[in-house]
């Protein structure tokens, strides 16, 4: 079943976060339920909403850091490691209690690579260990007198990056700035502003999801099942594909999960980046998805010659052709999974390192040498046959699918 994007639209607003020189630092956003600026529903819904806008890149994907409301689930079951931890800040609510399990989930995510705000804090707020790993510490200036603010900057200290939020005039913005605070957010700096644009489609969503987590090693075959059972074509087109002649398994493979004990971590990412590519395919032609193996084998391919890790080469190889599949610009793309500097580089066009592999797949697409074209890369003059090797493993792969 190909996937179609929806018209329908989704709101949320923005409030952007300002540094001492007045340089745009990063945005708050916030869930809203329709045009109106301001926030109405359910808090965990909320949450639910700003994880998917931000999956579908529906607002300020160019800022280079997101702070994001979670609620106390959103954090213990680690669902917002579907977002990328490089641009993202997670605010952990005031009212969240932090229980073990809540700062032992904390610990991992920043284990991850994601910062931790904490929201509107005060001096009574029994946050215990968190307060030892916070980036950063939101500092209210309407639920907060001169003698407060100064026990919680006493209490953090020169490590934590402080944010006066809330600040509405000229008088608090000064206040706020003698008071050591390095980063500003209210009215007296910018108003939330309301983003409406078209929203992808739920399923589209869950395909961003698989893979953000293909992308990650090692992968959380858990994670993925519980995406994949969402979406009963996928699951049929990957049991089928597993059971294969390609495989050639004696036993019958009936769940996800045995799919990935069968074949091992690979082979299971290459299973799943197969069935997505597939799926997302227009129904009238395949050749997308076709390309987008073809891409992946051949980069895979050239990992020894090239020195490279053979399943960071396939991934690159099947993620070159997503944002053509996805219809989502290449930069927001990579912005939205979790991908090496080298992966990414190589994505957004180098054709130094890992993107050796993706220039040599574009020479072989064109026509190579028979269209009189330069090889971009002399130390793999025989490209063509490894080219012509991938097509057929290529082939095989996507006849697993229908054969």
């Amino acid at each position: 079943m190909p996937v179609a994007t929806s018209n329908r639209q989704r709101f949320i607003g923005r409030q952007a976060i300002f540094d001492r020189k007045t340089r745009l630092y990063g945005y708050e956003l916030l869930f809203r339920s329709g045009s109106e600026n301001a926030f109405s529903g359910n808090l965990e819904d909320a949450t639910n909403h700003t994880i998917d806008s931000c999956l579908s890149m529906i607002a300020c994907s160019s800022a280079e850091n997101l702070f994001i409301n979670c609620t106390r689930d959103a954090l213990v079951t680690k669902r917002v490691k579907l977002l990328p931890s490089r641009t993202v800040v997670l605010e952990i609510l005031e009212n969240i209690t932090a229980d073990a399990e809540l700062v032992k989930a904390c610990k991992d995510l920043k284990r991850s690579g994601f910062r931790l705000a904490l929201d509107d804090f005060s001096p009574d707020d029994t946050k215990g260990e968190l307060v030892e790993i916070a980036d950063y510490v939101k500092v209210d200036f309407r639920a907060s007198d001169a003698a407060a603010r100064q026990e919680i900057y006493k209490l953090f200290g020169k490590k934590t990056i402080f944010l006066a939020e809330k600040v509405e005039t000229l008088a608090e913005a000064q206040t706020a700035r003698a008071e050591g605070n390095t980063l500003f957010q209210g009215y007296f700096h910018s108003r939330p502003e309301i983003i409406a644009e078209a929203q992808i489609s739920a399923m589209q969503t869950v395909y961003l999801q698989l893979f953000a987590l293909l992308a990650e090693s090692p992968i959380d075959g858990r994670r993925i099942e519980g995406l994949l059972l969402m979406e009963p074509s996928l699951c049929y087109r990957l049991l089928r594909l597993a059971n294969s002649a390609a495989y050639g398994f004696r036993q019958r493979i009936t769940t996800i999960q045995a799919a990935l004990n069968a074949v091992g971590e690979d082979a299971f990412r290459k299973l799943v980046t197969v069935v997505l590519a597939s799926n997302l395919s227009p129904s009238a032609s395949n050749r997308d998805a076709e390309q987008a193996v073809e891409r992946a084998c051949l980069c895979e391919s050239l990992a020894l010659i090239l020195n490279e890790h053979p399943a960071e080469l396939y991934m690159l190889g099947m993620l070159s052709m997503m944002d053509r599949m996805l219809n989502i610009p290449m930069k927001q793309l990579v912005d939205l999974i979790s991908v090496s500097s080298r992966v990414r580089d190589a994505l957004l066009g180098s054709t130094q390192g890992m993107g050796r592999a993706l220039a040599l797949c574009r020479y072989e697409e064109q026509g190579g040498e028979s269209q009189g074209l330069p090889h971009p890369d002399e130390l793999v003059a025989d490209s063509s046959a490894y080219y012509f090797r991938a097509l057929i493993t290529a082939g095989n792969a996507m006849q697993g699918l229908h054969g």
